[in-house]
């Protein structure tokens, strides 16, 4: 595994840990933007499902993650994050001779990984919102 797959991976599990901890109505925090901490962190599935679609994961065009309750967000999130690092690694692999797979070229597991970490990185940001789940009055 490269060292910018292992990063992400890190950055994405610390937000999952994050996310595990909200309760109840810790999901409808808003976040700048008006949008709710869940609203949020669907968003970065969504990216992570059509990154991993980008990579070679095998999922079809258009499909989209279901909607699911707020609490397992972060379950999702790790399902279809998981997906898109083995797919990532798979194709860094084949970049390197030393795996099967299809090979993307470098410059596009390259820009995958930075897409992947800028994703998370800017929700982490966003979801770093004060009031760890209480709504202020």
């Amino acid at each position: 595994m490269s060292d910018s797959l292992r990063e992400v991976s890190r950055q994405t599990s610390m937000l999952v840990s994050r996310a595990r901890g909200w309760m109840g109505s810790a999901w409808d925090v808003r976040i700048s933007g008006g949008a709710t901490r869940a609203d949020r962190l669907r968003a970065l599935i969504d990216e992570f499902a059509a990154l991993g679609r980008e990579a070679g994961s095998g999922a079809p065009s258009g499909a989209r993650p279901p909607r699911i309750s707020d609490h397992a967000l972060p379950d999702q999130l790790i399902v279809l994050a998981d997906d898109f690092f083995a797919a990532a690694a798979t194709a860094v692999a084949a970049v390197a001779g030393s795996g099967p797979g299809v090979p993307l070229p470098q410059h596009e597991v390259t820009r995958l990984l930075a897409r992947a970490g800028a994703a998370v990185s800017a929700a982490r940001a966003d979801l770093d919102t004060p009031g760890f789940g209480f709504r202020p009055f």
